[in-house]
């Protein structure tokens, strides 16, 4: 969770590279919108550099329509052979395209990114991006010379914007950018991470989105600026998806679902660790405490466990049942909230639970209710060994306290 309060609502935004995962970086600006930041900078390398453009724009809606309609052809100039290599498509390629594709690459000296400078032009005017509140810089690095170049708007000519730009977001497959007789690759190759950027101009809270590798400034960089900088906060993606030139749009739209809520998870808006949760409750005592005793006594055996009938509710909870989900979470010294969520999650990740969505703690527990059984020889034998007896003594839970006012407590 966030060390520092939406209170501190003036911050800078750090963008790392990473390719198509960049979609996730606008889930981030959205969330952040929404918790009330105010971005005053913005610094990016590569994809964190197109993204960077955008936000000093401010038009969130505008980002979010042009990611999810980006397309190969609007990036690169390439055969669909090669399409298929860098999406990660590998089984769609026999042999022979595999081989023809190499050697169009190698030929070429690498990707044709022509499409992608006539984007960044109709996406990116200058003026607006120069007039803007938001102040921006970006990473690229010169093969020529050997050398970085960190260029805050001000200190890159006029009207060589997108090409600046786009020198910082080429990446190593495609053909290096020139500009002024100097080659230039992606930025990345040197800082991933242009936190020094945003510790130049001042900024005292920063949120990095990290969404690729670090570059060869990036670990001293950051040993440096930490060790002086307490209000740092580094958000990442919990799960990948693809190849970082997968363009697919289902694909892209993952990613800009799982930024937003990854942030509000982070600044402790919503919860859990591997689910997106949006209570904070002990759901199953909420729901044990709906049962009779009879239905008590059969929830406590379906765990393995053989309590006094005759204990008060909170007692046979606290002294029985909570003992034994820390056992089968690992949660010896969590709250019992968190204990209940991570029993939720543990069971819905082994069940496949769809992760990308919101859900209460009802409705995830209603989603493990109605989940497909597990299939294969592992899977099954992990169901018997652990996790039988947790979906039953979860399924009963439901049935049963459903039965007396579920629905008024959801309500």
């Amino acid at each position: 969770m966030s060390t520092f309060l939406a209170a501190a609502t003036s911050i800078a935004l750090v963008l790392s590279g990473g390719g198509a995962r960049g979609a996730y970086q606008i889930g981030v600006w959205k969330a952040l919108n929404e918790l009330g930041f105010s971005i005053a900078g913005v610094y990016g390398t590569s994809v964190g550099a197109i993204n960077g453009a955008m936000v000093a724009l401010g038009d969130l809606e505008f980002a979010e329509k042009s990611w999810l309609e980006v397309t190969f052809e609007d990036v690169m100039n390439i055969p669909e052979s090669v399409q298929k290599i860098l999406s990660g498509r590998f089984k769609d390629l026999s042999v022979p395209e595999a081989i023809d594709a190499a050697k169009q690459l190698i030929s070429e000296g690498g990707v044709d990114v022509t499409p992608l400078r006539q984007k960044l032009r109709e996406l990116l005017p200058e003026d607006k991006i120069r007039a803007s509140k938001v102040h921006y810089g970006l990473v690229a690095y010169s093969i020529s010379e050997l050398k970085p170049y960190m260029l805050y708007i001000e200190d890159i000519p006029y009207g060589m914007l997108a090409d600046y730009i786009l020198s910082s977001a080429n990446f190593p497959l495609f053909k290096r950018e020139e500009i002024g007789g100097k080659l230039f690759i992606d930025g990345g190759v040197y800082s991933n991470i242009p936190l020094k950027m945003a510790v130049e101009k001042g900024y005292e809270n920063i949120v990095v989105v990290d969404i690729g590798t670090v570059g060869i400034a990036d670990i001293l960089e950051y040993i440096k600026i930490f060790s002086s900088q307490g209000k740092i906060e580094y958000i990442r993606p919990r799960e990948h998806f693809g190849s970082l030139l997968n363009f697919d749009p289902e694909v892209l739209k993952k990613y800009m679902t799982e930024g937003y809520l990854d942030t509000l998870a982070h600044f402790g808006k919503i919860f859990g660790d591997h689910y997106y949760i949006s209570d904070d409750i002990d759901l199953i005592w909420e729901l044990f405490t709906k049962m009779g005793s009879v239905e008590r006594d059969i929830a406590a055996s379906l765990l393995g466990i053989h309590m006094p009938s005759a204990l008060p509710v909170k007692v046979q909870y606290e002294e029985y049942i909570l003992p034994r989900l820390r056992l089968e979470t690992l949660s010896f010294f969590a709250q019992p909230q968190v204990v209940s969520r991570k029993l939720l999650e543990d069971v819905a990740r082994f069940l496949k639970v769809e992760r990308l969505r919101l859900y209460s703690s009802h409705e995830l527990l209603g989603a493990i209710v109605h989940a497909s059984s597990p299939v294969g020889f592992l899977e099954n034998l992990r169901y018997k060994t652990k996790y039988q007896r947790l979906i039953d003594f979860l399924i009963f839970l439901y049935k049963n306290s459903k039965k007396k006012g579920l629905e008024d407590l959801i309500q």
